[in-house]
């Protein structure tokens, strides 16, 4: 039973400020992801967890309690590495039984907690191969094992899908995942790979020149943006410029955008007339005949057939340009006028400048 709650962590390098007053929370059983490019401070703050960096600013507290004088061997945290960080020279079963020899625990705990988390891990049979003798995958889950040996109070796990292939990574993820579900453990994983951030997690904090641009569930970041910045990085998307914004209810618009008038929910304290945009999912966009179904008209500028569907760009005529799929027996092609219909309820309404 863990929680973590970060507290306006700062970090500095002479004078680059790698974090900015990072804040977020991890609820006991919670999976917590990290989530931006290289440089946005992810990496820094999983390190700040550790007890590899220590912080300029702010606090780390476990259940309610500061753990920033507490050296990193004994915050009895497992981490998983990208690069594995294993012993070539050690067989397995030994690698993943470092940690336990360290505390000099019996032979006997060793090796049954060693063959428990082998089986749960599905590494059974090769406790005597070494390192170069396994695959990649096999690797991984090696580390992975020599950190849920351990027993650990939090898993933090930096990238560790990133030297993967991707039908191992699919799998490697998913054995994740299941496993932190079953034990139960809170657990913070760093990725730039967005698909990863949504498949996994719990929680999910889009980062940002060291700072957290949002932290909210999965579902919440894809559909629900603060910015476009956190739109961008979570999926393909489309933005329109919203003219004559105006609120109706919390965190409810009416606006003119591409030449039609629509109501659209949005991030909540907008004023009147702000300057905003619309965001649109092309999974939200249909093509339809021109007429009364379609919200919107335009021009076919491509489309590309990709076997399960079509992949097309259409201009708007107060301009703007919409990217949607469409079923792969849709007859249209470049030149066509068509009309586009939204789903609503998967509109969108940002500010444009970072709130």
């Amino acid at each position: 039973m863990t929680t973590v709650e970060v507290k306006n962590l700062r970090k500095s390098y002479d004078d680059f400020l790698a974090l900015d007053g990072v804040s977020l929370t991890a609820e006991t059983g919670q999976l917590v992801t990290l989530l931006g490019p290289s440089g946005c401070g992810k990496s820094t703050t999983l390190r700040c967890l550790a007890g590899f960096h220590e912080p300029n600013g702010g606090d780390i507290l476990v259940d309610g309690e500061s753990i920033l004088n507490v050296p990193s061997n004994r915050r009895k945290f497992g981490v998983v590495f990208q690069n594995y960080a294993l012993f070539p020279h050690m067989t397995v079963a030994e690698n993943i039984g470092y940690g336990l020899r360290l505390q000099k625990r019996s032979k006997g705990e060793i090796e049954t907690r060693v063959f428990d988390v082998m089986k749960l891990v599905r590494l059974t049979g090769l406790e005597d191969r070494l390192p170069r003798e396994i695959s990649g995958g096999q690797q991984q889950r090696v580390a992975l094992a020599r950190a849920l040996v351990l027993k650990p109070r939090l898993l933090l796990l930096d990238e560790p899908l990133a030297n993967l292939d991707a039908r191992l990574r699919d799998e490697v993820r998913w054995l994740i995942r299941d496993l932190q579900q079953q034990s139960g453990i809170t657990a913070f994983y760093v990725t730039h790979d967005q698909s990863e951030a949504m498949a996994m997690s719990d929680m999910v904090a889009v980062m940002k020149a060291g700072r957290v641009a949002q932290f909210a569930t999965p579902r919440e970041i894809y559909q629900k943006p603060s910015e476009r910045y956190v739109a961008d990085f979570t999926g393909e998307a489309n933005f329109l410029t919203a003219q004559r914004v105006q609120p109706v209810a919390e965190g409810r618009y009416s606006v003119h955008v591409a030449g039609a008038d629509i109501e659209v929910e949005g991030v909540p304290g907008l004023l009147k007339n702000a300057a905003a945009e619309l965001l649109l999912r092309p999974e939200s966009l249909t093509l339809v005949t021109t007429g009364d179904t379609a919200t919107f008209e335009g021009e076919v500028i491509k489309c590309a057939f990709l076997g399960a569907s079509l992949h097309c760009e259409i201009a708007l005529p107060e301009g703007g340009r919409l990217k949607l799929t469409a079923p792969p027996n849709h007859e249209v092609g470049a030149g066509d006028r068509v009309g586009i219909a939204i789903d609503l309820s998967h509109a969108w309404l940002m500010p444009e400048v970072a709130p």
